[in-house]
This record gives C-alpha cells, sequence and structure tokens, in this order.
C-alpha cells in the first residue's frame, strides 16, 4: 500500500470548528494560505505547519475517528 500524505489544508478545515475567536482567525488564515500552497505546489510555511499539527493534536480530543483516518502530519 502506499502511503498518502494528507495535506495541511483537510487538518485546518477539520478543526476549524473546534476554535473560536482570535484563534478561529489564524486557523483560517493558515487554511487559505495552505491551499494556496496546494495549489501550486509550494511548501508550506512555518506557521501552517504549526497550526496543522495543532489541529492534529486537537482533532484527537474533539473528533478522534477524523484523527485515526488521517494519522499525523508527515511534512
Amino acid at each position: 500500500m502506499v502511503g498518502v500524505t494528507i495535506p495541511a489544508s483537510s487538518y485546518l478545515f477539520q478543526a476549524r470548528t473546534f476554535v473560536s475567536g482570535s484563534r478561529k482567525w489564524r486557523f483560517e488564515a493558515a487554511l487559505a494560505t495552505a491551499r494556496v500552497c496546494e495549489r501550486f505546489e509550494r511548501p508550506y510555511p512555518k506557521s501552517v505547519r504549526t497550526l496543522a499539527h495543532a489541529a492534529y493534536d486537537m482533532l484527537r480530543m474533539d473528533a478522534p475517528e477524523v484523527a485515526a483516518e488521517f494519522g499525523p502530519p508527515s511534512f
């Protein structure tokens, strides 16, 4: 089986429902940036990678089935 890398935008999109306030704004901005990076096949900036890892940690607590399906970020 070939490993599939889950894009950062997927982690951010799923986790954004669990954040509010200024943190939600940061997740939305990171999601938009991640989508641009993915579209143009560019590397993610550190801020996107950091928030995607935070999103995974959130998903492990709030949506463990999604976290289990995605696995930890590999970027």
